[in-house]
């Protein structure tokens, strides 16, 4: 699934997870909430908002950990250029290093101290 629609999940989710705590607080079958109709909405409304600030911080967490610490590096050389690309430290996203090169160019990539030189 793509990120943006990773957020939208967690935007959908948090805002049903709110009108469910919402109305669960309201129907309070252990009668923790007051008795009282308006202490007993904003006590549900509360609890709904801390339980969508849970959803949203796990669903953030969910949305945005994939592809972190992955990078792409594309490039293109004509001629006598030199294409140079290192990367490093990437986590379990990975490394994308793409380079095109025409002519006398070089390509030079590496990634984590190893070098793949390929000249074109």
């Amino acid at each position: 699934m793509s990120r943006p629609w990773r957020w939208v999940v967690v935007v959908v989710a948090t805002g049903l997870g709110f009108l469910i705590a919402f109305k669960f607080g309201q129907w309070d079958p252990f009668g923790l909430f007051p008795e009282k109709d308006s202490d007993r909405v904003s006590a549900a409304g509360g609890f709904g908002g801390a339980m969508a600030a849970v959803i949203a911080l796990v669903g953030g967490w969910w949305a945005g950990g994939s592809g972190a610490g992955s990078f792409n590096q594309r490039a293109r050389a004509s001629g006598t250029s030199q294409i140079t690309q290192h990367g490093s430290g990437a986590g379990s996203g990975g490394v994308n290093q793409d380079a095109r090169a025409d002519g006398d160019s070089r390509i030079d990539q590496r990634h984590g101290g190893e070098a793949e030189e390929q000249p074109s």
